[in-house]
């Protein structure tokens, strides 16, 4: 049997596996899609996955050879890009296509960029920020003003991601940013806490696909890589927590650590859900013609936490469950469709994110940090409080999403593209 150059296939299979990990999918998937990619063309591959970058190893009769890829930056997520990868590899398998025709189609993936025009990204997020407020028990007058803040925390951060700063610094200064432009619009609402209005400006900056995938790493086989993405994710919401207690103080606001999540009624909670999830959808690019799935699949997973939370049960054991619902309702769409399951399933959940009580426990530890000693025992406990919650319903998210893709149905087929 002929073999492709064996240079050719580990440069197109690393690159096959860049692409797939910088747009938002898990280690799981990236070892499995490059590993079916090089059996097709006779050589067995190891892929090993860690924070420097991509280390692949390929092997057959005559020998094996060992290349390491470039590392990889940023924690962006393109659901879009991940559908046409997907395309790439049902055509791959059907035809066997040449090492460098699929090459020149990764060229073609990598430089489509998003299908959506910026402005209406931007008001997608105002969009979700103001659903969002509302579904955090938010006021009329900060739900208005948090479409404003999404407005600018977005215009902010496409800003921010099309120049060279470090896209830590960059979650920080497009939260201060936004942060600052809330706080200051709520000034005309002096009856109305301005809270709210900056945790809705954090929320829609939270990595919350690549916390939910280095959770599910972690949970699986690789440990490495998941702790790399916490770690990373971690920072990312430490700096974006770090801008709003910044924009706060120099707007002359306090940002409340203690205080619970009223819940809303269960149809108005649906409703809003559905809404925050077109602004996820227009971020995340998911496909036009599949948007209206990604909309169903985040007021399931958000409207059922809140219906199972109306029912009594816990707020973990509830993200568990709506987590599970709407991450096998994402399966049964993407056979559908034709897409991956992750283009519906992390948009389903990524709003159910705890995302109001990591940002109050990061600001509760600044104020901490501040005080020092003289930190009062109540400030002390209700940051731990809220971390605690923090982890225990990400990670009931990521389990509920784990077992829901893990579950025993039949593999998607492609649909016929309209």
């Amino acid at each position: 049997m002929d073999h492709p150059a064996t240079s050719d296939v580990a440069h197109v299979a690393l690159r096959l596996g860049r692409l797939m990990l910088a747009n938002g999918a898990d280690t799981g998937h990236v070892q499995e899609a490059v590993g079916a990619f090089a059996a097709r063309r006779g050589y067995g591959a190891h892929l090993a996955v860690c924070s420097e970058g991509l280390l692949l190893t390929l092997e057959n009769k005559q020998g094996f050879r060992t290349k390491l890829g470039p590392a990889i930056a940023g924690m962006a997520v393109n659901m879009g890009a991940l559908a046409a990868l997907a395309d790439i590899l049902r055509q791959d398998a059907v035809s066997g296509a040449d090492v460098l025709a699929v090459d020149r189609q990764l060229d073609a993936v990598e430089r489509s960029g998003n299908r959506y025009p910026h402005w209406l990204v931007m008001l997608g997020m105002g969009v979700t920020a103001a659903s969002l407020a509302r579904l955090f028990g938010g006021v009329w007058a900060v739900v208005s003003v948090s479409f404003l803040v999404g407005i600018a925390t977005q215009f902010l951060r496409q800003s921010l991601g099309g120049s060279s700063v470090n896209p830590i610094a960059g979650a920080a200064l497009a939260a201060f940013g936004g942060g600052l432009v809330g706080a200051l619009v709520m000034k005309a609402f002096p009856d109305a806490s301005p809270a709210l209005c900056l945790v809705a400006a954090g929320m829609i900056l939270v990595p919350g696909v690549p916390l939910l995938n280095g959770v599910r790493d972690t949970l699986g086989s690789h440990v490495g890589t998941g702790v790399s993405r916490l770690l990373l994710g971690t920072v990312t919401v430490l700096s974006i927590a770090l801008g709003l207690f910044l924009a706060a103080d120099l707007a002359g606001t306090m940002l409340p650590v203690e205080g619970s999540v009223p819940l809303l009624p269960i149809g108005e909670d649906f409703a809003f859900s559905a809404l925050a999830g077109v602004g996820y959808a227009l971020l995340f690019n998911v496909p036009a013609r599949a948007a209206w799935a990604c909309v169903v699949c985040a007021m399931t997973g958000h409207g059922l936490r809140t219906a199972f939370e109306h029912l009594g049960l816990d707020l973990t054991v509830s993200s568990l469950a709506g987590a599970f619902a709407a991450a096998l309702l994402a399966r049964l769409l993407a056979r559908h469709f034709g897409v991956p399951p992750s283009t519906f399933a992390f948009p389903g959940v990524v709003a159910m994110i705890p995302g109001s009580y990591a940002f109050r426990a990061g600001i509760g530890g600044l104020a901490i940090m501040h005080a020092g000693a003289d930190a009062p025992p109540a400030l002390i406990g209700n940051t731990i409080g809220l971390a605690v919650t923090a982890i225990l319903v990400t990670a009931a998210i990521a389990i509920g999403l784990s077992v829901a893709l893990a579950a025993p149905l039949k593999n998607f087929t492609p649909a016929q593209s309209n």
